[in-house]
């Protein structure tokens, strides 16, 4: 295995990391905020729009001795975030836009925890999507109770499965959970999501498993991946059968290696090439697994070096 993980540092020099490799979320509130935020979390605890100082809701989001809210910036969205930190460790996101001072809500996710009497940790929660949905605002609502009151429906505490055993336990995932999906206030559907180097759900370490619905047909979909054990990257494919094309990068490194072939139902092939020019160098020979894919990195440089990977979408960016 040390072996293994010192001819890939060679290959790829400095780009091995243990732990997963997830794009930045900027804050929107507090003394830190971002210059890109059109939105803002007041120190009074109000949904704000950047520049008018408007208020987005008349109520503000609730916050208690044990728990916080924070807004951030995080691809082309915005993630209300609360956190409860009493024993149910509870947490929630609101996912939207804002776009000409509208507010367009995405999608919702409720997440909480029970110990039982045995001490094991079971999850509740559940997923609403909204599509393009606006937000409908209540006088007495918080903009986050809004929202659910207005998407969810009678969307409240059902049973989700924590598992210890992953989809592949050798792809370093800490759980993977099935979740029920709400929309127009009805079960619709389920779907499974994987979390990353940590023991409890976290929006900004997740990617999806399976029937999460990332992006609508032909739009460029960003994925987490791994070459072999250590060695994790950002990658973005635009499918389009045997003209797909994309590129994907390595952290800390400014380089983006660009690819294309053929991603088709069932699997892809994708062939990358050398810095400057169109000389293969690499492709990634895979299967679908859920709505991701694994299979291997196979050298074309006539070395024969061969190399397992898998890559699975992120919800946005």
């Amino acid at each position: 295995m040390k072996i293994l993980v010192f001819i890939l540092s060679i290959l790829v020099p400095a780009l091995s990391y243990a732990k997963p490799f997830f794009p930045s979320h900027d804050s929107c509130a507090g003394k830190e905020k971002s210059q890109a935020c059109e939105v803002l979390l007041n120190e009074d605890g109000f949904l704000v729009d950047a520049v008018t100082g408007k208020k987005l809701s008349e109520t503000s989001e609730d916050t208690g001795t044990m728990s916080t809210n924070w807004l951030y910036i995080y691809g082309d969205k915005y993630v209300l975030e609360h956190l409860d930190f009493s024993s149910s460790k509870s947490s929630s996101w609101v996912v939207f836009s804002y776009t000409k001072q509208q507010v367009v809500v995405d999608r919702i996710y409720s997440f909480s925890q029970v110990i039982s009497a045995a001490s094991i940790a079971t999850w509740y929660g559940y997923e609403c999507r909204v599509g393009e949905g606006r937000l409908i605002n209540e006088k007495d609502q918080a903009f986050s109770e809004s929202a659910v009151s207005a998407y969810c429906g009678k969307a409240a505490r059902n049973s989700l499965k924590l598992r210890k055993e992953t989809p592949d336990s050798s792809m370093g995932v800490d759980i993977a959970i099935n979740i029920p999906v709400y929309s127009s206030g009805g079960t619709v559907d389920s779907s499974t999501y994987l979390f990353f180097d940590t023991d409890k759900p976290d929006f900004f370490q997740m990617a999806c498993y399976s029937n999460c619905k990332v992006k609508p047909d032909g739009a460029a979909i960003t994925y987490v991946g791994r070459i072999s054990k250590n060695t994790w990257f950002l990658g973005d494919i635009k499918h389009n059968s045997c003209a797909s094309e994309g590129g994907y990068k390595y952290k800390n490194s400014s380089e983006k290696i660009v690819f294309d072939g053929c991603v088709e139902a069932g699997g892809m092939k994708l062939t990358e090439y050398a810095a400057g020019g169109k000389m293969p160098r690499a492709q990634f020979v895979g299967k679908t697994e859920g709505d991701g894919y694994k299979g291997e990195w196979v050298s074309k440089s006539g070395d024969g070096k061969k190399y397992s990977f898998f890559m699975f979408p992120l919800i946005i960016h």
